[in-house]
């Protein structure tokens, strides 16, 4: 494999900082050419299992992995299981050896399409979609995406989930939902759709949250409630974007360069407590609601940690997601991960339209 098909790729669908793991004997001389200012890059005949060097190297995620020779690479990519099947991996690329290895090629399509990942072949110039590897194709170069990238990269119908999709595909009844982060309530013609009218939003800017309450005067399905929802109780700064749906409890770090066009306007301090904490100051009742919405720019983590126990009271959690800090300290998809499966979660879908750096993830409590 030489750096050029790699770099024509990477320049085509990822921006910015980059984390590039090239696994195979002699990797260090042929992924050299990658290096960049904005890359880093990993590369060495991995030394173990794959799972355990990315433990060892302390990566949650891995934005592109290359495989040096298909020959070697099934043995190789079978050992990153767990990365691949909690799609922590979001780019494979390997060479077909072009020496008859069309067996391991036949067995790697396999294992990836197994996770669910689409794969392409790519000849230098163009990139076509298949389900099988052919013959011929075992001298050409093979990319594996994960299913966050497809409706971004191959399709001009950009959108976020449609819960009346989402929900019935993986047998989630909802009974009310609560949406952290409401905005202006901008969903809430989709959870109508979804078949559900109960909603209680919670919305921590006082100017946000009056425009939102208009909307909903003489609906007795829905409650607005004015607070931050986070870890604990207090005052807490709010950082205001240009942007409102940008505003978040955290401050602006690589947003700004994603979205430079969205700037930082100011500083207000807001009244926060954990979620437990505010559905026992209004008196509602938790058992009304049996989906977890969160929008909240990076506070994500914050707030599923405030949770505790209630988190198991949900039969589903909609969550937004970073793939990068794009608000300074703000977890990362590995870290919502953390919190939900202890509760018994599995996150089914990751979807990013508009970006590879955020998007939303969907996870299902099972049992």
């Amino acid at each position: 494999m030489s750096a050029a098909p790699v770099n024509t790729l990477l320049e085509n669908f990822l921006t910015g900082r980059v984390t590039l793991l090239a696994a195979g004997q002699g990797a260090e001389e042929w992924s050299d050419g990658l290096k960049s200012e904005d890359r880093i890059v990993i590369a060495g005949d991995a030394p173990g299992p794959v799972d355990d060097w990315c433990a060892t190297l302390g990566l949650r995620h891995v934005d592109w992995l290359m495989l040096h020779r298909v020959g070697g690479a099934l043995p190789v990519l079978e050992s990153a299981g767990e990365m691949l099947r909690l799609r922590r991996i979001d780019f494979v690329q390997f060479d077909g050896d072009g020496d008859g290895a069309a067996g391991d090629l036949s067995a790697l399509y396999a294992l990836l399409q197994r996770h669910r990942y689409t794969m392409f072949r790519f000849d230098g110039r163009t990139l076509q979609h298949c389900t099988q590897p052919s013959a011929e194709d075992d001298a050409c170069t093979h990319l594996a995406v994960a299913p966050r990238h497809v409706q971004r990269l191959f399709t001009l119908d950009r959108k976020m989930f449609r819960y009346s999709d989402l929900f019935p595909r993986y047998g989630v009844v909802p009974r009310g939902i609560v949406h952290i982060g409401a905005h202006e309530g901008e969903e809430y013609p989709q959870y109508v759709e979804a078949g559900c009218r109960r909603v209680l939003f919670v919305e921590a800017d006082p100017d946000t949250y009056g425009r939102l309450v208009p909307r909903f005067v003489g609906n007795p399905d829905v409650v607005c409630i004015n607070r931050a929802v986070s870890d604990r109780v207090g005052r807490l700064p709010f950082s205001r974007m240009s942007g409102s749906q940008s505003s978040s409890l955290l401050p602006p770090k690589e947003h700004l360069d994603v979205y430079p066009g969205i700037t930082l306007t100011g500083t207000i301090e807001v009244d926060a407590a954990p979620l437990p904490h505010i559905l026992a100051e209004f008196g509602i009742d938790a058992d009304g609601y049996n989906v977890l919405a969160i929008d909240t720019q990076g506070a994500e983590r914050m707030i599923l940690a405030g949770c505790g126990p209630l988190l198991g009271r949900f039969d589903a959690v909609a969550v937004e997601v970073n793939y990068a800090e794009l608000y300074q300290g703000c977890g990362r998809i590995a870290d919502i991960d953390d919190l939900l499966f202890p509760h018994g979660f599995e996150r089914v879908e990751e979807i990013s339209p508009f970006h590879h750096s955020w998007g939303d993830a969907f996870y299902v409590r099972r049992g």
